[in-house]
C-alpha cells in the first residue's frame, strides 16, 4: 500500500477523536466522501485502523443501519510516530481500551467526535477565532497530567456531609478570539441515561451531583490551580428541552435559585440543525448566548 497524505491526515484525525465514523472523516478531509471511503478501507485491509469487534453485532441487530466507525491500530500510532507526530502513552493506552468496547462507549465517544467535527468545520475559515485543543491548553502542564485524563475536583456536600468529588469531561477545549481573548470549555454528552436527581443513595453517580462538582470547583478555583486555565464553562449536550429545563431547575437547587451563567446547555436536535459555534446554547440563568458572545 502506498501511503499518501490524505491516508495520514485521515489516521491522525482518528488518533484525536479516538473513534469516528466514515461521514464524520469525510466531512473533516473535505473531500470526496467515497475516495475517503476507499482510503479508509485500505487502511483497514492494511492494518493501519481497525474497525471495533462491537459494532458488528449492532450492524446486525439494526440491519446494518449503524454508520462504520474506524479505531486506531498500534500499526496505525506506529505510522503517525514514523511522519513525526508525538504518540503519547495515553492514545497507546487508549488503543487498547477501545478495541474491545461495547456499542454504548462507541456511541458515546462517536457523539463526541460529532460535536467535534462540527465545531472543527464551523470554525473554518473564521480569521478571527481558533480552536484550542486539550494538549494546547494543557502545554505547560506537568508531563504526567498530559497522559491522564482531565480531572475537575472540589469538595461538596451531599446528604449533608462534606466530601471530595470528581468530574471527568468528556472533552475540554478553548476558542481564542482575535489573538487575545481566550474561553475555555468543558463538554457533557448526556444521552439521558443518568437521571438528573436522586432522592435516594445519593453517592451514586446523578447529572446534578455532576453539575454541583463543576460549580465548587469554580468557586474553589480549582481550574486555576490544577490545570492552571484562567476560566471555564460546562456545555451540556442532552436530549431534548424537557430534559434541559430538568437540570435547570436542579441547578437552581445548588445556586440558591441564582442559577450560574458557567452552564450552557442545549439539546441534540436543536445542535444537529446548526453548529456549536452558531447556536444558541441556553445559559444557567436561563438566556440565549453563544460561545464567542
Amino acid at each position: 500500500m502506498r501511503i499518501t497524505s490524505r491516508d495520514i491526515e485521515l489516521i491522525r484525525n482518528i488518533a484525536r477523536l479516538r473513534l469516528a465514523s466514515t461521514a464524520q472523516l469525510a466531512a473533516l478531509d473535505g473531500g470526496s466522501a467515497q475516495n475517503v471511503s476507499r482510503a479508509l478501507l485500505a487502511l483497514f485491509e492494511n492494518g493501519y485502523v481497525e474497525r471495533p469487534v462491537a459494532q458488528v453485532a449492532s450492524r446486525l441487530l439494526y440491519e446494518g443501519s449503524r454508520p462504520t466507525i474506524y479505531g486506531l491500530t498500534r500499526k496505525g500510532a506506529a505510522l503517525l510516530r514514523k511522519h513525526g507526530e508525538e504518540v503519547r502513552r495515553r492514545l497507546l493506552d487508549g488503543i487498547d481500551k477501545e478495541r474491545g468496547a461495547g456499542w454504548r462507549f462507541i456511541e458515546h465517544t462517536v457523539s463526541i467526535a460529532e460535536f467535534w467535527v462540527s465545531l472543527e468545520i464551523a470554525a473554518r475559515g473564521r480569521e478571527d477565532l481558533r480552536v484550542l485543543e486539550r494538549n494546547e491548553i494543557l502545554e505547560d502542564a506537568p508531563k504526567s497530567k498530559l497522559d491522564r485524563l482531565v480531572r475537575v475536583e472540589a469538595s461538596v456536600r451531599i446528604g449533608g456531609t462534606l466530601k471530595k468529588n470528581a468530574v471527568i469531561p468528556d472533552a475540554l477545549f478553548g476558542l481564542r478570539l482575535n489573538d487575545e481573548k481566550e474561553n475555555y470549555f468543558m463538554l457533557e454528552i448526556d444521552r439521558g441515561e443518568m437521571p438528573v436527581e436522586r432522592y435516594r443513595n445519593m453517592h451514586r453517580t446523578y447529572f446534578s451531583k455532576k453539575m454541583q462538582t463543576y460549580y465548587e470547583a469554580n468557586r474553589q478555583q480549582r481550574h486555576v490551580h490544577d490545570l492552571g486555565i484562567e476560566n471555564f464553562r460546562v456545555l451540556t449536550v442532552t436530549t431534548d428541552k424537557p430534559r434541559i429545563e430538568n437540570m435547570l431547575t436542579a441547578l437552581d437547587a445548588i445556586t440558591d435559585g441564582r442559577g450560574s451563567n458557567i452552564f450552557l446547555f442545549v439539546d441534540h436536535a436543536t445542535l444537529a440543525g446548526s453548529n456549536p459555534l452558531d447556536v444558541e446554547w441556553v445559559s444557567g440563568k436561563r438566556q440565549y448566548v453563544q460561545l464567542t458572545s
